[in-house]
């Protein structure tokens, strides 16, 4: 998945104000971080995450060719693992995660991946973000609207 109308929105709507700190949990090609790099503060640092090994070197390559790279970083592992290695907190913690939790899978591997939670359940991505984002942090993300239920719930 290059690029998609729900990361774009996502990218524009986080509010970055006062965020000195960004996260981008499954960064895929680097889009939203870089959005984000664009329009936080010229000091904020953006760190983003991607468990797919392909995606990340993509990622990094786009954030080394953007006028922001020197505020960019790209992690190549899960969130899962980000979070119990790390003890950096984050002002603002973004993600444009996969949202199917059931249904009928893809043909295609990498459609599945990015698509489904297999690798990257729900409660683990609350997990996550519980550990990472500051006290006064927020955490933005886009869902389908029975999909955002569902995590409201969690």
């Amino acid at each position: 998945m290059k690029v998609g109308t729900d990361g774009i929105l996502l990218g524009a709507w986080s509010d970055t104000t006062d965020a000195a700190s960004v996260l981008d949990i499954g960064t895929g090609t680097g889009l939203i971080a870089i959005m984000l790099a664009q329009r936080a503060a010229t000091n904020a640092t953006i760190h983003a995450v991607e468990i797919d090994e392909e995606a990340c070197h993509q990622a990094m390559e786009n954030m080394q060719n953007s006028p922001w790279a020197d505020h960019l970083t790209s992690f190549h592992t899960s969130i899962q693992d980000f979070a119990k290695q790390t003890r950096q907190r984050y002002d603002l913690i973004v993600s444009n995660p996969p949202f199917f939790s059931g249904g009928t899978f893809s043909s295609s591997q990498d459609k599945n991946s990015v698509r489904h939670t297999v690798k990257l359940p729900h409660g683990d991505l609350l997990s996550a973000v519980r550990s990472l984002l500051s006290h006064e942090g927020r955490f933005c993300m886009i869902l389908p609207p029975m999909e955002g239920l569902r995590f409201r719930q969690q």
